[in-house]
């Protein structure tokens, strides 16, 4: 069973995917940090480099993205001749800023959907192999008459599962969206125009329609909306306020799993997994086993447990680049050949493109996996050690108040350290107090780390405690 859980009411937005019971993917959306990825802006061409034959684009965003001409759908000759400065194009973002470099965009705009991707100048229509030649016939002549020469569209796989006349009705949806986008008033330009969310959209079209069985969100309108949004997938959307606050309390226990570096599975293996700058180091340890000699096959069934949770956390953690495994030693080349092959059939079920590469000549397993989206674990703790960020702290806070704690008492006595109250009136902009049924007393105190729940109760018992030790505290927080 496949089932997406999102978080859209808390200013920290989240979306889990639980398949068997597990959660093997988490997608955070946090304010503060911006993903561009997708994203349509109005940009000026501010500079033509004719070496590069690209153009440099201002989007507004204090760093001019890279427009390479090949990115250019109408670009037939060289790029001065395509483009000039001063210009304003519409463009996407394909690949996000790092370091001091800008990001890198595109003028061939798509507009994604379910079923189909629309191209405003796209030029021509792709259509999935996997189609009925039945269905891809009809559809070959229904595009020829409602798309122009200039415009192109993609036909995905998930098309083969519904009829060609709901796939051109989506078509037909997305080529709307974009006509008023691009017939909105060229005012203040370069701006952004579209912004492609990661939560619930992305993260919605990621998996194959016909694999998703329950989509669940935690608000009625929220779920309203994203059945308006994909009326085919209207009957496995639902607002299910007991499995959204479930799924909170288990975001609050996996978040302390991601901090962590080091994780025991069943049978006594432990998994270390360190980032550096270049690569993802993980180390197999069968601490449990020291002293004792395996033989070939109790290694291989080491090595083949620890492998499936490796690229269970790839996926969680969202790892992405080089990533080098040290299994357990094993001395028989063909068990080793047989670990490779079973954690490619494995790494086939991660929608990010995985590779295992094999083993090298020292013994390590070599895998890469694409760039997709930002890992959560950047935004869950410092750069050095594994404690939460204070801003990982605020938003589990919200999050904690809203769906556990004091759910059955009156009053909650918080504790919160100065500058942790700093952050949260940066960070929310609304009063958690206002959110929740239970008095909430917030007192400051530098020795708090970030905040502390003290004391749960009747609103009698906790003024008291309050006027005993002469707190001072505020009500609204």
């Amino acid at each position: 069973m496949r089932e997406i859980i999102f978080h859209t009411n808390t200013s920290e937005k989240t979306g889990v995917l639980i398949e068997n019971n597990h959660i093997n993917e988490y997608v955070i959306d946090r304010p503060g940090v911006q993903t561009l990825t997708g994203a349509i802006f109005v940009g000026r061409v501010e500079h033509i480099d004719r070496g590069l034959q690209a153009a440099f684009i201002d989007i507004g965003e204090g760093i001019r993205a890279f427009l390479r001409k090949p990115a250019i759908p109408w670009a037939k000759e060289s790029i001065q001749t395509t483009v000039k400065e001063g210009e304003y194009l519409y463009i996407q973002v394909i690949k996000e800023p790092t370091g001091n470099k800008g990001p890198q965009v595109s003028a061939d705009i798509t507009i994604p959907g379910l079923y189909t991707i629309y191209q405003p100048y796209g030029g021509k229509t792709s259509i999935s192999k996997k189609l009925t030649p039945a269905s891809t016939a009809q559809l070959q002549s229904e595009l020829e008459g409602s798309l122009s020469s200039e415009e192109g569209c993609i036909i995905r796989t998930a098309a083969s599962e519904v009829k060609p006349e709901q796939v051109l009705r989506e078509l037909e949806g997305l080529k709307e969206q974009w006509r008023e986008l691009a017939t909105q008033p060229l005012k203040k330009p370069p701006r952004l125009l579209w912004k492609d969310e990661i939560i619930p959209n992305q993260l919605i079209r990621k998996f194959p329609v016909n694999s998703m069985d329950a989509i669940v969100i935690d608000g009625v309108e929220a779920s309203e909306r994203l059945k308006k949004i994909y009326p085919s997938l209207r009957d496995k959307i639902s607002w299910n306020p007991k499995r959204t606050n479930e799924a909170a309390r288990a975001v609050q226990e996996l978040q302390m799993e991601l901090i962590n570096s080091r994780l025991e599975i069943e049978g006594g293996i432990e998994i270390v997994i360190e980032r550096t700058e270049a690569m993802t180091v993980v180390d197999v340890n069968s601490y449990k086993y020291k002293g004792k000699t395996f033989t070939n096959s109790q290694t291989l069934d080491v090595n083949r447990q620890a492998g499936k949770e490796i690229l269970r956390q790839l996926r969680l953690r969202n790892i992405s680049g080089i990533i080098m495994v040290d299994f357990i030693s094993m001395k028989d080349q063909s068990a080793a050949e047989k670990l490779v092959n079973e954690m490619k059939k494995v790494a086939k079920q991660d929608l990010v493109k995985t590779q295992v590469l094999g083993m090298t000549r020292l013994g390590l397993m070599e895998i890469t996996r694409k760039n997709e989206w930002i890992s959560p674990v950047h935004l869950l703790q410092e750069k050095q050690g594994s404690e939460f960020s204070i801003e990982t702290a605020v938003f589990r806070l919200e999050r904690e108040l809203l769906f556990g704690v004091g759910r059955n008492q009156e009053a909650i006595l918080l504790s919160i350290n100065p500058q942790f109250k700093i952050v949260k009136k940066q960070l929310l902009s609304g009063c958690i107090s206002s959110k929740i049924p239970q008095e909430l007393f917030v007192r400051e105190d530098p020795n708090v780390s970030h905040y502390q729940i003290e004391l749960e109760g009747s609103v009698d018992m906790v003024r008291e405690v309050i006027y005993k030790r002469g707190y001072h505290v505020d009500n609204v927080f």
